[in-house]
């Protein structure tokens, strides 16, 4: 018995671990469209989500964890309900990809550039298939982690 083998989460992936995209964005509001920085990740231990950092200067960074199949899907269709949605836009010759994200009332809109986070997201599906995220999950420990055992 390893000693992982009690977290759920630890997985036998054997893969490599997908490098960080740092992009810079642009948040809009009116008329206004302002630079940012944004950094996703993706962990192969926990394959569902992508952790996005949005980076404005001089302010704190401001952390999302977004579905990684809704990110894959926004890249050609409308995408999310609710706190995230994403979906494609051409601006005169070039796509980019709107993301919506919301909480406590409030909205913030991103644009980034379609072409690196498919490229990005096509990373991730080499490292850890789209629709294989749960195969190598440990359903025993995942089981008595939800029931309370150890």
């Amino acid at each position: 018995m390893t000693e992982n083998q009690h977290d759920p989460r630890a997985r036998q992936f054997g893969r490599q671990g997908v490098a960080p995209l740092s992009l810079d964005i642009y948040q809009l509001w009116s008329s206004f469209r302002r630079p940012i920085q944004a950094d996703f990740r993706f962990d192969p231990d926990d394959p569902l989500v992508v952790t996005v950092a949005f980076l404005p200067k001089d302010e704190p960074p401001v952390m999302w964890r977004v579905c990684r199949q809704l990110l894959y899907s926004g890249l050609v269709e409308n995408s999310g309900i609710g706190d995230v949605q994403v979906w494609p836009v051409r601006i005169r010759q070039r796509w980019v990809v709107r993301i919506r994200l919301q909480a406590r009332g409030m909205s913030a809109l991103f644009e980034a550039d379609r072409q690196c986070l498919e490229d990005w997201l096509h990373d991730t599906d080499a490292a850890v298939p789209m629709g294989e995220e749960l195969n190598s999950l440990d359903w025993d420990a995942a089981t008595s982690y939800l029931l309370g055992g150890s």
